[in-house]
């Protein structure tokens, strides 16, 4: 029980945070091997999202979407994966949002 537990912490993840004041209906990103969505960001907020490791090299590509739908923001970064599972474990990727729409991006 203890290693699922330590495995899930310990397994790959996106944390967005909102440091602006205003509202995003989601951001969704396409991973190599799967997608991620994070739905209704209220404004100062902070989520997280784990993920399966990818086990591949791709991009990630990421849209940022108004309360209207409209896309906002839109980006891609490149993503190194490797095929081992434990190679992922403990990767942080941050997202910021700023008051300008603007994402900033940063690993751990």
């Amino acid at each position: 029980m203890i290693s699922a537990i330590a495995y899930h912490f310990l397994s790959p993840k996106v944390v967005v945070d909102n440091q602006s004041d205003k509202s995003y209906s989601a951001l969704n990103f396409s991973f190599p091997s799967n997608d991620l969505s994070f739905s209704a960001i209220k404004p100062r907020s902070h989520q997280t999202i784990y993920f399966s490791p990818q086990k591949q090299i791709g991009l990630i590509t990421y849209q940022l979407l108004s309360n209207s739908g409209d896309t906002v923001a839109q980006g891609q970064l490149s993503y190194i994966g490797d095929e081992s599972p434990l190679a992922e474990l403990g990767t942080t990727l941050n997202f910021t949002i700023n008051e300008n729409y603007e994402i900033s991006f940063k690993t751990d």
